[in-house]
């Protein structure tokens, strides 16, 4: 009997030295939090977050019965931020947080969302949040976008694409090309290089201090394909092609490329910023290695805006048909979206010619006469020939819904046009 109790004693205090154990443990890692990173789902059209912290949960996630904050912030351009734990002076777990979309007004066009325990994002995380899932998009992208939630005292950033998967401690490794990104809000690196041959490629990002120093390691490097074979259709012009809208949603997200709603796959080509000049400079490098046998030609709206006649712009379309005819590509020419100078002006701080709109509609005449054309003005027609800030925030990119009417309209025309070519494309997207 004695023996027993002596027994359930012993087993007591091993029990309590383990509980003391894992309580100074948890207290340890506690008063060792340094910062969290919480993220949570993108917003449509979202040009901004609002994030709140309060220390007692709403019942609801109705504006008037939230608690008062201790933090509000209104500067988060990505579905994810990190925060200095010790600058809210307070617990993780007696936090929560909530968060809502933002239009370019800072209005909010979403609701708060559900609070979330603080202590339950990221703690301490050791490298960059990748957010570009670029193997989404069919074939590849020619010109691929990269893009990751900001690092919390970051001064800058290297991204490195790689033709081989690299393990975390790695520096160099099968380096392609790398890009130095400045900026503690930075999110985002547009690639300046067109990937034409056909492979597996790696990119990955690394935080930097005020003195070029990394902060924590590099992100897990992510994959993205280049296919060259077996391309049927292509997509082939400047910014609204190659994606992104809202103001600070890269083209790296599917919902801001048009060829997502085609319903079928389609190689985009696009580059931002480019002009009808540079799509005639780059169509034997850029179009030829994957060997379409429809090319989409959507661009022109950049050298309007900025003042080239329509004539010009015509001749640069006429070069591209030509180009496309004397190697066996037939050309589908879109016409030019409209713009709208003041949301641009807003946005961007740039100026459109007064002369854009009748340039544009002389433009837009001589695609609609051509053999095969997809006529998309209609979608965004409203008085006065705006662009609607309803489908472009910035008065220029399409949003989501303004990207979707695009490729629905492309699609459609595709499948009644070259039902032989987009059968071929919906064979690789069953593969």
């Amino acid at each position: 009997m004695l023996l027993n109790v002596i027994r359930v004693l012993v087993c007591f205090m091993v029990a309590l030295v383990v509980c003391q154990s894992g309580a100074g443990k948890v207290q340890a890692d506690i008063d060792n939090v340094k910062k969290v990173r919480i993220v949570w789902e993108v917003q449509p059209d979202a040009v901004m977050y609002e994030l709140m912290i309060v220390k007692q949960p709403a019942d609801t996630a109705e504006q008037s019965a939230l608690p008062e904050p201790i933090l509000i912030r209104q500067d988060i351009y990505t579905a994810g931020v990190e925060l200095d734990a010790l600058a809210l002076n307070s617990e993780l777990n007696s936090l929560w947080w909530q968060v809502r979309a933002l239009n370019v007004e800072r209005q909010p066009i979403s609701e708060f969302s559900q609070p979330q325990l603080l202590s339950e994002g990221e703690i301490n995380p050791i490298s960059p949040l990748p957010t570009a899932y670029l193997d989404s998009f069919p074939f590849g992208k020619l010109y691929p976008a990269y893009s990751w939630i900001p690092v919390l005292n970051a001064a800058s950033y290297e991204v490195q694409v790689l033709s081989a998967k690299p393990e975390i401690d790695q520096v160099y490794v099968a380096l392609v090309r790398k890009y130095e990104v400045s900026g503690s809000v930075a999110f985002d690196c547009y690639d300046e290089a067109a990937y034409t041959e056909e492979g597996t490629y790696w990119w990955r990002v690394l935080a930097k201090d005020a003195d070029n120093k990394p902060i924590g390691q590099w992100s897990p490097a992510l994959s993205f394909q280049v296919q060259r074979q077996g391309v049927p259709i292509a997509l082939f012009g400047d910014s609204v092609t190659h994606g992104g809208g809202a103001i600070s949603n890269p083209p790296s997200d599917p919902a801001y490329d048009l060829t997502s709603y085609a319903g079928l796959p389609i190689k985009n080509l696009g580059r931002s910023g480019d002009t009808v000049a540079g799509m005639v400079d780059r169509f034997d490098h850029d179009v030829l290695p994957f060997s379409p046998q429809v090319l989409v030609v959507l661009g022109g709206i950049n050298d309007i805006r900025a003042g080239m006649s329509a004539d010009e712009v015509i001749e640069y379309f006429a070069a591209i048909k030509s180009q496309c005819l004397r190697h066996g590509i037939v050309p589908v020419f879109v016409t030019l979206t409209p713009v709208n100078p003041t949301a641009i002006k807003n946005a961007f701080d740039e100026e459109t010619s007064p002369e854009w709109r009748s340039q544009w509609e002389q433009a837009n005449q001589w695609i609609i006469a051509q053999e095969h054309h997809v006529d998309v003005t209609p979608l965004f027609n409203q008085p006065g020939g705006l662009m609607p800030t309803a489908l472009a925030t910035d008065g220029l990119h399409p949003d989501t819904v303004g990207k979707a009417m695009i490729g629905s309209a492309v699609g459609a025309y595709l499948k009644q046009n070259f039902p032989e070519h987009t059968n071929q494309a919906a064979q690789w997207q069953e593969i």
